[in-house]
């Protein structure tokens, strides 16, 4: 899975733990408070797939975080929701930039094997959805 991501990451500039911590934290505040988008950057839409896996629908949508002054982003958020039952569990996962540092690529992977663990329609939906994704940019 992270080969995948790295490959679809070689486009845009590198990721910064500032951004890393926006993607992963300060985006889901900002959503849920209604608050304005984190200065200096907006928000692309650049992909969205879904899956059923045995009863259990999931959805991976995929973002660019772009700065203000750049036409790639620096970090895409991955979207990762459960969409068959009310309240269903929300990820904001990082794919960082190529050119990221070690440290945050590992912060990447810890969050993966953290949360996804034993849990294939989970992990099932990302590959699904990172294949996708990485079909979409490699079309461009």
């Amino acid at each position: 899975m992270l080969i995948t991501m790295f490959f679809v990451t070689k486009s845009f500039g590198q990721t910064t733990q500032e951004e890393y911590n926006y993607i992963t934290k300060g985006y889901k505040v900002q959503v849920e408070s209604g608050l304005d988008m984190k200065k200096g950057y907006t928000i692309v839409d650049v992909g969205d797939w879904g899956l059923t896996h045995s009863n259990e629908t999931r959805n991976c949508a995929f973002k660019g975080l772009v700065k203000q002054g750049q036409t790639k982003p620096c970090a895409i958020m991955m979207v990762y929701k459960r969409t068959d039952v009310a309240n269903g569990a929300i990820w904001y996962i990082c794919i960082p930039s190529a050119d990221a540092s070690k440290e945050i690529w590992n912060q990447t992977l810890d969050f993966l094997n953290t949360n996804f663990k034993d849990n294939n329609a989970m992990q099932n939906t990302i590959i699904w959805a990172l294949m996708h994704f990485s079909a979409q940019e490699v079309a461009k």
